[in-house]
């Protein structure tokens, strides 16, 4: 043992008494009252709820500004693909749960119990079209007794009421459905083939995609059959069903066939089909027709689809292909952090319908600089370009209600979308005007709607009525 000076011996702490007096320390740290532990113990949890709100928040914010599946915009990719892509996945796995059951919960909560459900199905005193939505219920249940019940109606039912049980039937994503549906494939009615298709889409699996694909790739089968199977493909978005596609699109199939191939190509990752799309888009030999719908497919694709569909609109030589990129942006959901974009291809575009299509993309925009889509929207001289124009800036007076924008939206606008509105042009730019004011919502648009509101054309008068019922007090 260490001696120090004098005699004295000097002890050396252990580790574990170190720890204890470290131990000791901290716990005079804490309160010694329940209410305070309590206290304490609330605020931690508080911590940790902020803490993991902040986490989702920060995740879905970037993910909408700099998605990791867009290389040219992504701030960290592997870090993006390892957290916030896999939260922001989850939490739009929840939103689609929350919004699945409310959609079920008229099918659910009907006041009745399963047994009297399962009772109500089968008495044939009440008309099959009263008692055909119940099977949802008994579907999704799946006791014996109620499949037992929905077996026995659904297999005599006529065509109408068993087309319309089968897209019930598979909204219920019970895995058992897919045999009750396969078989119907072969119905020589098509109205429930169709429906049987488009149930299956929804329920998924490997073997709903081979039954699928061998509709589709059956040149005896009808045009609305192909499609609608084609569209089921699509909506699987397994990797499987994407490969269906894919092959079925090598082949030479009518090209009202192949429109809906591309429909379901269009939902799969746009990593995995690009080649497809981009050979078919920039093919002369491909019929325009097709080509446009290739283009407007994309815009259920995924963020990487986006660069692809702004070198489209900003650079293609067809007007309409670049017109038709331009509405894909639009409808993008993951497309609002383009408006600098939008306005630069507004402002050198030669095109009245690619400005108009423009124009109507800018309306998912969150942040416009109003005054360049002012100054380019004044300049318009044909009408319908002219008023998307101004949809767009009523659409910037909406959310900057004091700027100078929304001040001449008000004083120089109103009056010309006003006139539009009440007299006789074609009732689409009447309409569109009416929705440029119901968009900005200012005191001076609610005065016009009210004028409007009293319009001798129905259509007009409606929609001024929906607007003024709809608009901020």
């Amino acid at each position: 043992m260490p001696v120090a000076k004098g005699g004295l011996r000097c002890e050396r702490a252990s580790p574990m008494k170190a720890r204890g007096h470290s131990g000791r320390r901290f716990s005079r740290l804490l309160p010694k009252g329940i209410c305070g532990r309590i206290l304490l113990a609330c605020a931690a949890c508080l911590l940790l709820v902020l803490a993991v709100a902040g986490l989702i928040a920060g995740s879905i914010w970037i993910e909408d500004r700099h998605p990791a599946d867009d290389p040219q915009r992504a701030l960290f990719p592997r870090a993006q693909r390892t957290v916030t892509r896999p939260i922001v996945q989850a939490v739009s796995r929840r939103i689609e749960e929350q919004i699945r059951r409310n959609m079920e919960a008229k099918f659910m909560k009907t006041g009745l119990s399963l047994e009297e459900t399962i009772t109500r199905f089968l008495d044939e005193s009440i008309d099959l079209r009263e008692r055909r939505i119940h099977a949802y219920r008994l579907a999704r249940e799946g006791t014996p007794d109620s499949i037992a019940a929905l077996l026995k109606v659904f297999h005599c039912s006529p065509a109408e009421d068993k087309a319309y049980m089968a897209g019930l039937i598979g909204r219920t994503g019970n895995p058992a459905a897919r045999d009750w549906l396969k078989p119907l494939l072969s119905d020589p009615d098509e109205t429930i083939v169709r429906a049987a298709a488009r149930g299956l889409g929804l329920l998924g699996g490997d073997d709903v995609v081979a039954a699928l694909a061998l509709v589709l790739n059956d040149g005896e089968r009808s045009q609305a059959v192909r499609i609608e199977t084609a569209i089921a493909l699509g909506s699987i978005g397994s990797a499987a069903s994407t490969d269906a596609l894919l092959n079925a699109f090598s082949d030479t199939t009518p090209d009202k066939v192949m429109e809906g191939i591309l429909h379901g190509l269009g939902k799969a990752g746009y990593h995995e089909v690009a080649p497809v799309f981009e050979a078919l888009i920039a093919s002369k030999k491909a019929p325009m027709e097709l080509r446009v719908v290739a283009v407007e497919a994309l815009s259920e694709s995924s963020n990487d689809a986006i660069p692809y569909l702004v070198e489209v609109a900003s650079y293609h030589e067809e007007a309409d292909l670049r017109a038709s990129a331009a509405w894909a942006i639009g409808v993008h959901g993951s497309a609002g952090y383009l408006a600098p974009r939008l306005v630069d291809l507004t402002e050198r575009e030669p095109e009245a319908e690619v400005r108009r299509r423009l124009y109507e993309a800018m309306l998912t925009q969150p942040a416009l600089p109003a005054d360049r889509v002012l100054s380019a929207a004044m300049k318009e001289e044909e009408p319908a370009a002219r008023i998307a124009g101004f949809n767009a800036i009523g659409h910037a007076a909406r959310t900057n209600p004091g700027s100078k924008e929304a001040a001449t939206f008000d004083a120089e606008i109103i009056p010309e979308l006003l006139r539009t509105a009440g007299q006789p042009n074609s009732l689409n730019l009447r309409m569109r005007a009416v929705f440029a004011l119901r968009r900005a919502d200012t005191p001076a648009a609610r005065q016009a709607l009210e004028i409007l509101s009293h319009c001798d054309t129905p259509q007009i008068s409606t929609a001024a009525q929906n607007g003024l019922r709809s608009a901020h007090p």
